[in-house]
C-alpha cells in the first residue's frame, strides 16, 4: 500500500513508557503532529489522585462544635492530584539509517547532475541549429551579411554550415554538448568576420559624430574661455595642452575615415568603434578637468587687531596741605 514494498512495516512509530506494572495507573499523554505529518510524543505523565487526612487538631475543634446526642458532620477530605513525570522510548521502524540517508542524497544529487547536463546539451545543440538556420539566410542576402564577405568566404561558410547541418541530424543527433559547442565554434570562425564588418558598419557613425561633437565643444569653450576674466585662473599650459590634444584626435579621426572609405565593406575596418570610444574618453579625461577646474579660493588675510593707544596716566598733583597754625597762646 502507498506505493512500499511489502516488506515495509505497517507501523509509523511506537511508544514504550516505562510505568509501574504493580498495579493500574492513569497515565497521560501528549501527541503531537507536525505539517510534515510526523507524529511524536512531547511528555508522558502518570496522574495520582491522593486524599488529604484532616489534621489531629482540626478535627477536635469540630467535635466540640457539635450539639450534645448529635454526631458531628463528616468533613470532606480534600483529593490532591499529583503528576509524575515519565520516561519513554520512541521507535520508528521506517526510519532511515545515516548511511541509507547519505546513499539517497547521492543518488538525488547524481539525478540532478544528469538532467543539467541533458539540458545543456539540448540548449546548445539548439543554438547551434538556430545558428545554422539564421546565418545561411543572412549570408546569402546582400541586404544582410552578404555584403560584407567575400566570394571566398560565403563559400567556405556555406560549404562548412551544410556540412555541420548533414551531420546534426544524422550522426550528431545524440552528440555531447562539447562536440556541439565545438562545431558551433567552427562555424562562427567562418562567420564571426562577416558579422564583425555589419557590426562596425552600422555602430560607426554614431560613435564618430559623438567624438567629433566632443572635439567641437571643447574646441569652442576654450576660445571662448581664453578672453574672459570668469576664467583667468586657467594657465595658458592648460589651454595649450587641451587645444592640442583637440587636434590630435581630430587629425586621428579624419584620417581614420579616409582609410575607412577606401575600403570594400567586406574588408575588416581601418578603426573599430571601440577605438573611437577609447579617444573620447582620452579627450574628455584631458580637457574636462581643466574645463571644470574651480576658482581658487582667496586667501583671507588675517585681521589686525586695532592697537589700542594706552594714554599715559597723569602725574598725580600733590595736594597742597597747610600745616596745622600752633596754637594761639592763651593770653
Amino acid at each position: 500500500a502507498f506505493g512500499m514494498p511489502a516488506s515495509a512495516p505497517r507501523d509509523i512509530v511506537s511508544f514504550d513508557i516505562k510505568a509501574p506494572t504493580d498495579e493500574a495507573k492513569k497515565v497521560r499523554v501528549n501527541v503531537k503532529q507536525d505539517i510534515h505529518g510526523i507524529i511524536s510524543l512531547s511528555s508522558a505523565q502518570m496522574v495520582e489522585e491522593i486524599e488529604e487526612e484532616a489534621k489531629p487538631a482540626e478535627a477536635g475543634k469540630e467535635e466540640a462544635k457539635a450539639p450534645e446526642g448529635e454526631k458531628p458532620a463528616e468533613e470532606k477530605k480534600k483529593v490532591k492530584v499529583k503528576r509524575t513525570n515519565l520516561e519513554y522510548t520512541l521507535t520508528r521502524p521506517m526510519d532511515w539509517s545515516q548511511e541509507e540517508m547519505t546513499k539517497a542524497n547521492e543518488q538525488e544529487v547524481a539525478m540532478a547532475n544528469n538532467d543539467r547536463v541533458v539540458k545543456e546539451t539540448a540548449d546548445m545543440r539548439n543554438e547551434l541549429e538556430s545558428y545554422i538556420y539564421d546565418m545561411r539566410d543572412k549570408i546569402s542576402s546582400e541586404s544582410q551579411l552578404g555584403g560584407y564577405a567575400t566570394s571566398a568566404e560565403k563559400e567556405a561558410f556555406l560549404a562548412k554550415n551544410t556540412e555541420i547541418e548533414n551531420w546534426l541530424y544524422e550522426d550528431g543527433f545524440d552528440a555531447t554538448k562539447k562536440v556541439y559547442a565545438e562545431k558551433l565554434g567552427e562555424l562562427k570562425a567562418l562567420g564571426g568576420p562577416s558579422e564583425m564588418r555589419a557590426s562596425e558598419a552600422k555602430a560607426r557613425p554614431a560613435a564618430t559624430t559623438a567624438l567629433q561633437q566632443n572635439i567641437e565643444k571643447y574646441k569652442t569653450w576654450f576660445s571662448n574661455a581664453q578672453g574672459d576674466e570668469k576664467y583667468a585662473h586657467i594657465t595658458d599650459e592648460e589651454f595649450t595642452k587641451c587645444h592640442a590634444k583637440c587636434d590630435e584626435v581630430s587629425s586621428w579621426v579624419y584620417e581614420m575615415l579616409d582609410k575607412q572609405g577606401s575600403l570594400a565593406a567586406n574588408a575588416d575596418p581601418a578603426f573599430k568603434v571601440v577605438d573611437i570610444n577609447n579617444k573620447n574618453i582620452e579627450l574628455t579625461n584631458l580637457c574636462s578637468p581643466v574645463m571644470h577646474k574651480p576658482v581658487p579660493k582667496k586667501k583671507e588675510e588675517p585681521k589686525e587687531e586695532a592697537k589700542k593707544e594706552e594714554k599715559p596716566a597723569e602725574d598725580a598733583q600733590p595736594m597742597d596741605t597747610e600745616d596745622a597754625k600752633p596754637a594761639e597762646d592763651a593770653q
